[in-house]
């Protein structure tokens, strides 16, 4: 045993020198080995008819299986960097088309030809493509502005507006004679005390993702003034539709309330007030007909005292 233990001391180095060359060997000989190994492989369709739109690819795939033969170290490598198929489509002659793939069509990343390995077989080898004409138009942008309060005492005092206003989207015809607008996605403002304009992505219309717009967001400006109210007294009241003379109007006249964004109702005048009643014929003589005032200006509240009068002859009771 003793002489045993001596032997291993003094050659000790040796061993393990014997035994790092083996397993050398070892790798370089299993590295040499042909053998058989299935890949997943991108296949990749690129279509260069700028008059279509490829809308469906069956299977739904974006990788293949692929059958390659070579040495081991070789196929291990080539599965790391990922081949792939790239089928290139220069122009469209129908709606659909079959393509079939075949080993021959296999490359390395980047298109770069295989070395030391071949592709066999490829499965799925048979796709069904189908293509509509490319279509392009204008439509107008829709703010959404749902989620947007004002504090008390505020309103929204004039139309809510997108700049730019239109956007030109493009994708499949089937598609895009659809759409006649876009709207952004909810704008979220809180207690505007004032006017705001804020930037904001629009919302990819339906269309599985083939649908382009020429602008991927818009500015929005919302405007917020004060509401306040004016009272105007003793404005005259008119007939419309009266066909003869010696009519009068009871009362003759009446006061008008209006409320709204401040730089509107104060652009008001009284002698831009008409509020007035409206005649059928000699049937509504002494009926109470409702007055009506048309709006003097945009988003305006506005209220008629009285809100009702009565049509008569000169002459007759009243």
């Amino acid at each position: 045993m003793s002489g045993w233990r001596a032997k291993l001391k003094r050659n000790w180095a040796y061993m393990i020198t014997a035994t790092l060359i083996s397993v050398f060997l070892w790798v370089a000989v299993s590295a040499d080995t042909v053998e058989q190994r299935s890949v997943d492989t991108d296949v990749i369709f690129i279509l260069g008819d700028p008059a279509y739109v490829m809308t469906e690819q069956e299977p739904s795939v974006d990788l293949v299986s692929v059958v390659f033969t070579g040495g081991a170290g070789d196929l291990a490598a080539l599965a790391a960097s990922r081949p792939q198929i790239v089928v290139s489509i220069d122009s469209v002659e129908s709606d659909v088309l079959e393509v079939e793939l075949s080993p021959e069509m296999v490359r390395g990343r980047g298109g770069r030809n295989l070395v030391d390995v071949r592709a066999v077989s490829v499965r799925p080898n048979q796709f069904r493509l189908a293509f509509q004409p490319r279509m392009r138009r204008i439509v107008r942008v829709v703010p959404r502005i749902d989620d947007v309060t004002v504090a008390s005492g505020y309103m929204v005092s004039d139309s809510v507006r997108a700049e730019p206003g239109a956007v030109a989207v493009e994708g499949p015809a089937g598609s895009v004679e659809g759409i006649d607008s876009v709207i952004t996605v909810p704008v979220i403002e809180e207690q505007l005390r004032e006017t705001i304009s804020v930037e904001v992505p629009l919302a990819p219309p339906a269309g599985d993702g083939l649908i382009e717009l020429s602008s991927i967001s818009v500015r929005v400006t919302i405007p917020v003034e004060q509401r306040i109210e004016r009272a105007f007294a003793g404005i005259p009241l008119g007939i419309r539709g009266a066909t003869t003379t010696g009519l009068r109007v009871e009362p003759s006249l009446v006061d008008v309330r209006i409320s709204g964004p401040r730089s509107v109702v104060e652009a008001v005048r009284s002698e831009g007030l008409t509020p007035r009643v409206e005649l059928s014929g000699p049937e509504d003589y002494g009926a109470t007909l409702p007055i009506t005032l048309p709006l003097p200006g945009p988003f305006l509240t506005v209220t008629v005292v009285p809100d009702s009068a009565r049509v008569v002859q000169e002459g007759s009771e009243p």
